[in-house]
């Protein structure tokens, strides 16, 4: 068991690197050209922390329901959350740039674009065990009370 702050703090942390922060929607080429396409990493970033501030959000009502978190499930969920947002916010972290042969170099970049669907997975998987875990306790609190 681990006290209710942990996981809010771990979360938020993940929230402000989640967070897509880029000039792109702020400058244009030409003067007075005002039409914004947001690419398409940028509303994934979005979508990812939006997700991150509901989990905070449940963390939060657990930490006033319960007095600890289960923490098997916490660096379960955190576990699961953690590659989705490397592989969303800094998808060239790995990548061996220094390849001198550039198939190798697109084989490595073809590898980490099979590698993103079973992130996304992963994270999905770790927010329906947190939901399921949070209808549980809620649940249990109510009926107990």
């Amino acid at each position: 068991m681990t006290r209710p702050t942990i996981p809010i703090l771990a979360f938020l942390v993940l929230l402000l690197l989640a967070i897509p922060y880029s000039f792109d929607a702020t400058t244009s080429v030409e003067p007075g050209w005002r039409t914004i396409i947001y690419p398409l990493y940028f509303i994934w970033l979005l979508a990812f922390a939006i997700s991150l501030l509901f989990i905070i959000i449940g963390y939060w009502l657990l930490s006033k329901r319960v007095d600890k978190i289960n923490c098997t499930l916490f660096i379960f969920h955190f576990v699961l959350t953690v590659p989705t947002l490397k592989f969303m916010k800094f998808p060239s972290i790995f990548l061996n740039f220094g390849l001198l042969n550039q198939e190798d170099l697109f084989s490595n970049i073809a590898c980490r674009i099979e590698i993103i669907p079973y992130a996304v997975k992963l994270f999905v998987v770790g927010q329906l065990l947190f939901g399921i875990y949070f209808i549980r306790v809620i649940n249990s609190k109510t009926k107990s009370t």
